[in-house]
This record gives C-alpha cells, sequence and structure tokens, in this order.
C-alpha cells in the first residue's frame, strides 16, 4: 500500500506542475482575447466617427477643373466658389461682379483702450455695433443698445468707470468717459460731437 501512495502522490506533483501550466496559459490566453476585443472596438469606433466627419468633403479637382475656372475667371466672371465642377454635381453657374450702388460711407472700425478695458465699435449708416470688449483684470463689462441705433459699452471696477458710447449721426460720434483718463470727453479726436448723443 504504501507502494500505491507513493505512485499516487507522484503523480499529483506531477499534476501541480501541469496545473501551474494550464493557468498560466489560460490567462495569457484570456488577455489575448481580450486586447482582441478591446482592439476591435476602438477600429470600429474610429471608423464611425471618421465617416461622420469627413463624409461631406468636397471633391479633389482635377487639372482641367482648374484650367476651366480659371479660364473663367480670365473672361471678367466670377463664379461662385462653393459650387462643384464634378461631373453629374448641380451647377451654380458662373456669377457676375455687380458694382455696388452707393451706400454711403464705408462702415469704420474703431478701437478704444480705456482704464477698465479695451473694445471696439463697428460704425456704419444702418448703425453701430460692438465688435469686441474685454475688461481689463479688476473690471466688469456690459454692452447696452441705445436709441437710433448706437451701443454703449461700459467698464465697472473698483477703481472706477469707464464707459464709450457710439452713434451714427452723418457720421461716426463717439463719446469716451474715463474714470482714469486726464483729458475729458471724446479723448481719441475721432469727432464726437460732446452732445448727450442717443439715449444719453
Amino acid at each position: 500500500m504504501s507502494e500505491a501512495w507513493g505512485a499516487l502522490c507522484q503523480g499529483l506533483s506531477r499534476g501541480r506542475e501541469h496545473l501551474g501550466v494550464r493557468r498560466l496559459l489560460t490567462f495569457g490566453l484570456a488577455w489575448l482575447v481580450a486586447a482582441v476585443v478591446a482592439t476591435t472596438v476602438a477600429w470600429q469606433g474610429v471608423g464611425l466617427v471618421g465617416d461622420q466627419v469627413t463624409d461631406d468633403r468636397p471633391a479633389t479637382l482635377t487639372a482641367s477643373d482648374v484650367d476651366a475656372a480659371l479660364a473663367a475667371g480670365a473672361e471678367g466672371t466670377t463664379t461662385d466658389p462653393t459650387a462643384s465642377s464634378v461631373p453629374g454635381a448641380p451647377s451654380t453657374g458662373p456669377a457676375t461682379t455687380a458694382a455696388p450702388a452707393d451706400s454711403g460711407p464705408p462702415p469704420e472700425t474703431r478701437s478704444y483702450a480705456l482704464t477698465g478695458g479695451s473694445a471696439a465699435l463697428r460704425f456704419s449708416p444702418e448703425g453701430v455695433s460692438v465688435v469686441f470688449a474685454t475688461p481689463n483684470p479688476g473690471y466688469s463689462v456690459r454692452s447696452d443698445s441705445t436709441d437710433g441705433g448706437g451701443w454703449r459699452v461700459e467698464f465697472d471696477g473698483d477703481a472706477g468707470r469707464s464707459r464709450v458710447e457710439g452713434w451714427w449721426d452723418g457720421g461716426p460720434q463717439d463719446r469716451v468717459d474715463d474714470d482714469g483718463s486726464d483729458d475729458g470727453d471724446d479723448d481719441d479726436g475721432s469727432g464726437g460731437s460732446g452732445d448727450d448723443g442717443p439715449g444719453g
């Protein structure tokens, strides 16, 4: 019986060696399957997003398309830059360049550097618009439309208040009030009238 017991113990110890190798192979195979699945999912996700991003790209222009566009430009007409010259695609045709009607003075943009921040106003006969208004540290900005199509930009802070108003009255008009400036109203010499302006 002791011989049988010895053979059994010897067989079990060999089984333990195989069990360690089997466990190592099982973990390796599980890792390989997980890596393949993760790669496949990532590949499909990138492909799906890529298709959604690049589906509407314009067709590549050929040399003959470029020559045709240059020839059309040389004839005194311009073509719509968004028009496609791919065969079978709808064409918008050439657009002629017409001289604009006399609409008065061209728009003008003026920039203002104030104690409370910087701003730019665009003046045109149709009215005034704010291009940008950026407060300096410690200041906040507020912009409001005024009567007659004008705009007022105010910078408020603990150190004071800065304000620029712009309106159109036969031309660009503005008024600047800056607590930190030394020269009072209309400090940029840009033709402001010094009157109350619209809404003021």
